[in-house]
């Protein structure tokens, strides 16, 4: 069984408020170093200043691993948190872990994915208590199958060449409906998508069970339909 993991727009347990400390100085100082005065106008298509898009990309597409200065290091939350996911989403659409869902995806998928510490700050300067890693995961598949879900649970919204497929809610009962090939899925315990926009992270019926058994807190994640 393939579980979709839905990331709501609303500020909470899942998705604190956040804003990352260094990472745009960082980047700043790579861009303007590290390229010609060409090469950043083809990266920013000659619309001056740092191309931010090329650099936040690479959290959630398939554009390779990250380089020291790309990855995110601290973060400052808005407000105070008792308890937070075990997987966040910051700024940018990063996604981070705990420690412990960390540990689960690397004994499942040992090197598949990459991680870094990070900081999370609350106000007052209070570090959150529990380790925190950046996450990048970098398995993009192509499980969906349009043809094969419920009627009125997907549509095709591609344009020419360019394909992007959408579902119609985030409910459970809406998932329950979309379908993904338990072939193309393989050995994989944590991916993305291709091709369809939503959920943003996929998780096998082991993972889920993983993380189940270990009590983790998760953003909400649903069933979905196996062909």
């Amino acid at each position: 069984m393939t579980w979709g993991l839905i990331h709501a727009m609303t500020y909470g347990a899942h998705f604190p408020g956040s804003r990352s400390v260094g990472y745009r100085e960082a980047v700043e100082a790579y861009f303007y170093t590290a390229f010609t005065e060409d090469e950043q106008n083809e990266l920013n298509s000659g619309m001056g200043g740092v191309a931010w898009t090329k650099f936040a990309d690479k959290f959630t597409k398939d554009l390779g691993w990250l380089a020291d200065h790309e990855r995110p290091k601290r973060f400052r939350l808005q407000k105070t948190y008792k308890e937070l996911c075990s997987l966040i989403f910051l700024e940018n659409r990063l996604a981070a872990v705990d420690i412990r869902l960390k540990e689960i995806i690397e004994e499942l998928e040992p090197g598949a994915h990459q991680f870094w510490p990070i900081e999370l700050i609350q106000p007052r300067d209070k570090p959150y208590p529990v380790p925190y890693f950046g996450m990048v995961v970098h398995s993009h598949l192509n499980c969906f199958r349009l043809k094969e879900c419920d009627p009125g649970h997907a549509e095709d919204e591609s344009v020419g060449d360019y394909i992007l497929y959408s579902i119609s809610g985030k409910s459970r009962a809406d998932l329950k409906g979309v379908a993904m090939s338990r072939a193309a899925i393989g050995s994989h315990h944590i991916w993305r998508e291709r091709y369809l926009h939503s959920p943003w992270f996929f998780l096998s019926d082991t993972l889920a069970a993983r993380i189940h058994d270990a009590g983790l807190k998760m953003p909400k994640h649903y069933p979905m339909k196996h062909v």
